[in-house]
């Protein structure tokens, strides 16, 4: 029997450590399906966003958006290192996270900071002046912040001009959906009005990374939706034979990048099983695979065995709550058969069905109800 390694053979023979290194090198990313599509469309979008303020890519919890930006910023940087070169103060894409609040609603003013940050630069010293309200510069041209003194107003004026001279394509937020945790209607609306503000004035369009919650921003703001582009990052279904088989082909590779001994039969095997606790996403099928092959190598096992897995899975309950989450999205995403035919109806280009039964009501009928 011929054994395929997808691993350098002699990996065998080091430390545990360092073949778990080589099995989580950040990277080798593993281009699936969904991945290239969605940042196919989404890279396309971003260089090109055709009049929309706010991109936002949305999928389930899991499905892997935070390699997608990772991704996204080291494909834009490579393409744009010949013109970084000529204009030493360009940026072609700022990428930050929105933290969850610790608790109450989200923080702007510390928002603010994060993306001064990261657009952070010695020459923007020379065309703003951050020295009054509380924001400096320290020896070394690093933004020094005085939150004491800094109020939010002055950190949003500074982070806007901060993207006016820098240009990005975009602005790039991952876990976009944490801007609207733990908010009421109003207080949400509010925060969509800040992000359109800020769009507005920098020119500079928005790319949110994040969960379904994003559609229950677009619902409480319809001048924020008409601006928005929507790029759907799905999870793989069991309806789709297409997507049954793109979900084999993942668990082949991923078998054979694991340096053991005997190559674990995951899609041979253990498919169902994967896909059950992993709800058909890659990122947490990666997370959960990672950590049942840390403990086969803690046990200096020849394979990665269905015990490894069990021991490493998602409990019944978690997986109930993902599969929940994931497919109450996924219904409100899907173009219905009633959603367009109420758009058609709406337009005129179609009759509704009552206004149909209407004209239909013969004669005698309609004197059953001549009460004169």
């Amino acid at each position: 029997m011929v054994i395929q390694y997808g691993f350098p053979r002699e990996l065998l023979d080091q430390p545990p450590q360092e073949r778990m290194n080589f099995f989580k090198k950040p990277d080798v990313t593993f281009m699936h399906r969904n991945l290239l599509t969605v940042f196919n469309k989404t890279h396309r979008i971003i260089l090109e966003p055709a009049g929309a303020s706010i991109i936002l890519v949305i999928g389930p919890s899991g499905v892997g958006k935070s390699t997608l930006v990772r991704l996204l910023y080291k494909k834009i940087i490579e393409e744009s290192i010949a013109k970084m070169k000529i204009n030493a103060g360009w940026i072609p894409i700022v990428c930050v996270e929105a933290r969850a609040p610790g608790k109450g609603a989200f923080r702007w003013k510390s928002f603010y900071e994060i993306i001064l940050q990261a657009v952070d630069e010695p020459e923007i010293q020379q065309k703003i002046n951050y020295n009054d309200n509380g924001i400096r510069r320290d020896s070394d041209g690093k933004f020094v912040i005085n939150t004491r003194r800094t109020t939010e107003d002055a950190l949003r004026l500074a982070m806007e001009n901060a993207l006016i001279h820098r240009k990005p394509y975009t602005l790039a937020v991952d876990e976009f959906q944490h801007i609207g945790k733990m908010t009421g209607v109003e207080l949400l609306q509010a925060h969509m009005d800040c992000v359109k503000s800020a769009v507005n004035i920098t020119k500079v369009p928005w790319t949110g990374f994040g969960t379904y919650q994003l559609l229950d921003f677009l619902e409480l703001s319809p001048q924020l939706s008409r601006r928005t582009k929507i790029i759907h990052f799905p999870r793989y279904c069991l309806e789709s034979d297409e997507d049954i088989k793109e979900f084999k082909r993942i668990l082949e590779h991923l078998q054979y990048r694991m340096p053991l001994l005997e190559t674990p039969p995951l899609k041979e095997k253990y498919w169902q099983f994967c896909y059950e606790r992993c709800i058909g996403n890659f990122g947490t099928l990666r997370d959960w695979l990672t950590d049942a092959y840390d403990l086969a190598l803690s046990e200096e096992a020849n394979t990665l065995s269905l015990e490894h897995l069990k021991e490493t899975a998602y409990k019944d309950f978690e997986c109930e709550e993902m599969a929940l989450e994931a497919i109450n999205g996924e219904n409100k995403l899907r173009d219905s058969e009633n959603r367009s035919r109420n758009l058609r109806i709406i337009l005129g280009l179609e009759k509704s069905q009552t206004h149909e039964q209407d004209k239909s009501v013969s004669p005698k009928t309609e004197k059953q109800y001549d009460f004169s």
